[in-house]
């Protein structure tokens, strides 16, 4: 069974509109820092839903975002951190996802922040600002065991890495994370580089079958690794699916596309929790691409974003 018409339709709307194709760009003379930026600046202002408030704070230089319940909220929180390859900063479309994850939380507060992207600011940049947000909502007074992490793409990738830092700092973990199609291995080493490269939408180009190795020499050169600067790609930060886990990590749920090159980034993340003893599950949309669930206006991305909700009130069963 294929992707519904909406899925099919939404997908070319992708490929369209948001290839980021090293090929593609060139093709096309495609700015791609100016693209991915393009939509930052709609729907400035958001007025928070009838009983909830929303309001903007500093974290030590990093723009932070709160909404929470105005009358009995939980001591739950989400703790979200999004995408756009470390390019693009925080977008409209997250914070209409701010009342399911309340609601998913039992009332809980939701949290988003935009860290220093790339070209203007590499890694550690993005990292370290995850790490003030972080320490600021615990001093706040809410307690790890309380929250779930949330990060599509690249803040996928910050998610893992904060559980790394976490653990290597010898602190408290997050109660559970969220990875909605993380970007997971920056030398493109999986399978799906490869077999999903003439379907995938966002990164690919339909019908071309290059070898591995053309498809690595191809992404080496795109803006997209701009973050990295002159970091190892293998080392364990840079890329996670380099990295060694044990099970004092906390339960994850891992959505991907089907048609995602990435999706092997998101295979291998999952089968080294589950060997390292952490409760790890792997949904993957059929026929979807790069974080289907955020948008959800068509089948697949609400049932995609039904079963993230589940998860993170613990009624999904890993």
């Amino acid at each position: 069974m294929g992707a519904s018409l909406a899925g099919k339709l939404f997908s070319e709307i992708a490929r369209a509109a948001g290839n980021v194709n090293p090929n593609v760009v060139k093709q096309k003379k495609k700015n791609v820092v100016k693209d991915l930026r393009s939509m930052e600046p709609l729907f400035r202002h958001y007025i928070a839903p009838i009983g909830y408030r929303y309001k903007k704070v500093d974290v030590d230089g990093v723009p932070t975002e709160v909404f929470s319940k105005k009358k009995d909220p939980s001591d739950n929180l989400i703790f979200v951190i999004h995408g756009g390859a470390y390019i693009s900063r925080m977008m409209f479309y997250y914070r209409l996802l701010n009342k399911r994850y309340s609601k998913a939380s039992g009332g809980g507060t939701v949290v988003h922040f935009d860290y220093r992207c790339a070209p203007e600011y590499k890694y550690p940049c993005a990292l370290e600002d995850t790490l003030k947000v972080w320490n600021w909502v615990l001093e706040q007074g809410f307690k790890e065991e309380n929250i779930v992490t949330v990060g599509d793409s690249a803040g996928g990738h910050l998610s893992v890495n904060l559980m790394m830092k976490l653990h290597d700092t010898g602190r408290k973990q997050p109660r559970a994370a969220v990875l909605m199609s993380p970007w997971l291995d920056m030398t493109a080493s999986g399978d799906s580089y490869v077999y999903n490269y003439k379907v995938d939408p966002v990164f690919g180009i339909r019908g071309e079958t290059p070898t591995a190795e053309e498809v690595k020499s191809m992404l080496m050169e795109s803006e997209l690794y701009m973050w990295l600067g002159d970091n190892d790609r293998k080392d364990p930060y840079i890329s996670p699916v380099y990295a060694e886990f044990d099970g004092t990590y906390p339960p994850i749920f891992v959505t991907v596309g089907g048609y995602e090159m990435l999706k092997s980034d998101s295979e291998t993340l999952v089968e080294k929790f589950r060997k390292a003893g952490v409760k790890a599950e792997l949904y993957v949309g059929e026929g979807m691409f790069h974080v289907f669930p955020v948008y959800q206006l068509f089948p697949e991305a609400q049932k995609g974003l039904k079963a993230v909700c589940a998860f993170i009130k613990g009624e999904y069963e890993l």
